[in-house]
């Protein structure tokens, strides 16, 4: 296992400053990626996995999706090399089926870790094979992968998938990486305030869903350089301020992050705020793809058009029984008139003399 870890380390950094020059995105087939849509086909996860022959790595928030914790333990049965990273820190505290599906796999022969070098390790990427990685924002729970609106990228190439490997063995000893060389490889806190500040200085049409967009991520000013754009946010209160200052309309449940402006595409679990950009261990991929980038764009403005009259601004109401008033005393007016006018004493007809 010592040399699996040196050879993926000697992948994550070495190896791309070797043949890659940097660069904030890269370039890649649309035949080599797909694109999984939670809830519509998030269990295209499983079926990946299920399918590996000589390991699987994971780095995730959480962990208690239990359909998927049953096919790591059937695998590290089988004689798959199965390594996890969970976050050693958890908003609320680390749940109780997560201890639980901790212990199911350790039994099984899974190497299972807590990494707390960070605030939180918010990742949600899966390495099958060394060949093929899948990551977004899909949390393996059960609300991630049965009721959030997320997105994930699977990505068939061989070096990409090395590289996220590595960098899930590093977490998993809990050791540090300090530079990424491979191109589009976003991590944080490594490059990603860079990377994904370059590409929000691209011009063009900006589409956007974003579970979290505050301020203090530093990115609002590059976002109001695109006069044509569409943000989504989920429901979270500090959201209300990119509601008010970029536009950007509410939805329940979204979990996505991605980004797209001309062929270039973001997909991973970084958010645009402070922590996310620069306190926890986030991983995410820029792209350039027409072909994902349209995809994208389309289930961007799929979401949007499902939930946009819920965002609308509500019309007045007029209160019910002040409008009731308002009709009986038009009626009482209207009855006094017409009294007024049949009970006054009429007028004798002149005859006209003579």
């Amino acid at each position: 296992m010592k040399l699996t870890l040196i050879i993926a380390l000697l992948i994550v950094v070495v190896l791309p400053m070797t043949i890659y020059a940097q660069s904030w995105f890269v370039a890649i087939n649309s035949n080599q990626v797909s694109i999984i849509i939670s809830p519509i086909n998030s269990t295209y996860i499983l079926n990946m996995i299920s399918k590996a022959r000589c390991c699987v790595y994971v780095e995730t928030y959480e962990l208690t999706y239990q359909p998927l914790i049953n096919e790591l333990a059937n695998l590290t049965q089988r004689g798959i090399v199965v390594y996890v990273v969970l976050s050693g820190n958890v908003y609320g505290g680390i749940p109780e089926e997560e201890y639980s599906a901790v212990n199911e796999l350790i039994n099984s022969g899974a190497h299972v870790s807590f990494n707390y070098g960070y605030e939180y390790v918010h990742s949600k990427a899966f390495v099958i094979d060394n060949k093929t990685v899948i990551l977004g924002s899909i949390n393996p729970t059960y609300y991630g992968i049965e009721r959030d609106l997320g997105i994930d990228l699977v990505i068939e190439n061989s070096s990409i998938a090395q590289v996220f490997a590595g960098i899930i063995l590093t977490d998993y000893h809990n050791s540090s990486i300090t530079q990424i060389n491979y191109p589009g490889i976003v991590v944080s806190p490594i490059n990603s305030g860079e990377y994904l500040g370059d590409l929000l200085s691209q011009p063009g049409i900006l589409y956007m869903a974003m579970e979290e967009l505050y301020s203090s991520s530093g990115m609002y000013s590059l976002i109001l350089t695109h006069n044509d754009r569409l943000i989504l946010v989920g429901q979270h209160t500090e959201n209300e301020e990119a509601v008010s200052e970029l536009g950007a309309v509410m939805i329940n449940d979204l979990t996505a992050k991605a980004i797209v402006i001309g062929n270039y595409v973001y997909v991973g679990s970084i958010n645009l705020d402070y922590n996310s950009l620069h306190n926890n261990r986030e991983l995410g991929i820029i792209i350039e793809s027409p072909q994902i980038a349209q995809e994208i764009t389309t289930i961007i403005q799929q979401w949007y058009n499902e939930n946009k009259t819920q965002n609308q601004p509500a019309a007045p109401q007029i209160n019910n029984t002040s409008t009731q008033a308002l009709i009986l005393l038009i009626i009482i007016i209207l009855i006094i008139y017409m009294l007024r006018y049949t009970l006054r004493p009429k007028r004798r007809r002149r005859i006209p003399r003579l």
